[in-house]
């Protein structure tokens, strides 16, 4: 009896509605949604626009520049993984709190989650959480 009750509640677990982030839908295939090809393409996509993202980071990394503050308040970056929007009011140079969230240990837990959740693969770990290609 114990065993059908925990076959059951998989099955109900299974076909809970459930958000996609990337996909910006409800489904009711638990994890396995992650796997379907419209997810997968949603995923690089969503990846993709972020990596741009990074890329701009990067190039402020390598080239400092100096934030005035009458444009310090538009300069700003969502992070897609922490749901957590940088601003750079209060720094001097451009993306500095942004270079300083990307490579923390709270933005790394997450992102770890993000991928699991959403089947990302690790090998973009090391990517998205600091400044290596």
């Amino acid at each position: 009896m114990n065993q059908k009750m925990k076959i059951n509640n998989k099955k109900n677990k299974k076909n809970e509605m459930a958000f996609c982030e990337v996909c910006n839908l409800n489904n009711d295939e638990g994890q396995n949604h992650k796997y379907y090809p419209n997810h997968k393409n949603s995923l690089s996509n969503f990846l993709s626009r972020f990596q741009t993202k990074i890329v701009d980071v990067r190039f402020f990394l390598k080239i400092p520049t100096i934030l005035r503050p009458g444009i310090s308040s538009r300069n700003r970056i969502w992070c897609v993984f922490c749901d957590f929007d940088i601003h750079e009011t209060g720094s001097s140079f451009a993306c500095a709190n942004a270079i300083s969230h990307l490579p923390s240990e709270e933005h790394l837990k997450k992102l770890k989650h993000f991928m699991w959740k959403y089947g990302g693969g690790m090998g973009w770990v090391g990517y998205f959480s600091g400044f290596r290609s």
